[in-house]
């Protein structure tokens, strides 16, 4: 069982992020901006981490250039999940468009906790 980190400052995508991925046989914690996850991510780091960019405190690219630059979390595998498809893709791992699929959230999770646990 995979330990997920949800970032979003919306409470209502936390909610439905966090149960997609309990119902898929992972742990959940929840960040309500980067600054939150950050410290998260530096006292227990979780397994995967699924972020929005858009969000106040900070935001979703200053959280990964952050994580990246920690040797401590630099290789937390990092989804990203927004709404806009044009945005430059900050070095995450990978990408899911808002609105989404279940199945490719869980598919994308699952492939990142297999490469690292290869």
């Amino acid at each position: 069982m995979s330990t997920i980190l949800v970032v979003d400052d919306e409470s209502n995508m936390r909610f439905m992020l966090r149960l997609i991925l309990e119902t898929a046989g992972h742990d959940v914690a929840e960040a309500p901006h980067g600054a939150a996850a950050l410290a998260h991510a530096q006292q227990s780091p979780p397994d995967v981490i699924v972020t929005d960019l858009m969000m106040p405190v900070m935001n979703g690219r200053e959280l990964i250039e952050r994580l990246r630059a920690d040797p401590a979390t630099a290789g937390i595998p990092i989804v990203v999940v927004s709404a806009n498809p044009r945005a430059p893709l900050p070095d995450a791992d990978a990408r899911i468009g808002k609105p989404f699929e279940p199945d490719t959230l869980i598919e994308t999770v699952r492939s990142l906790t297999e490469n690292e646990a290869a």
